[in-house]
């Protein structure tokens, strides 16, 4: 996502915004993330922003196994007998569980 929010990145389910990163000393093509977001629907009362984690940025390079990572976490941890959202997930997780 464009670094001005032209992709509304603040509001998707998981949320990329495009920057240079640093990995081992090297800047490196990669993203901020931000997750939960969501706008108002039937299903959600009001619109809300992504969370972020302090500090998490993500190389283009790592950007698929870290979203296949995240997914997997949710799918593990959400609570399914309450049909928790990955937004509502991602606001109430821990933030290991984020990383």
């Amino acid at each position: 996502g464009c670094p001005n929010s032209c992709a509304r990145i603040q509001t998707a389910d998981i949320g990329l915004k495009g920057q240079l990163v640093t990995i081992d000393g090297k800047q490196v093509p990669g993203y901020q993330v931000h997750l939960g977001g969501g706008l108002a629907s039937t299903g959600r009362e009001e619109a809300g922003l992504g969370r972020t984690v302090r500090g998490l940025k993500v190389s283009a390079d790592g950007i698929a196994d870290y979203t296949e990572r995240v997914i997997r976490r949710f799918l593990q941890d959400r609570d399914a007998g309450a049909d928790e959202t990955f937004a509502q997930w991602a606001h109430r997780a821990d933030e290991e569980a984020l990383v």
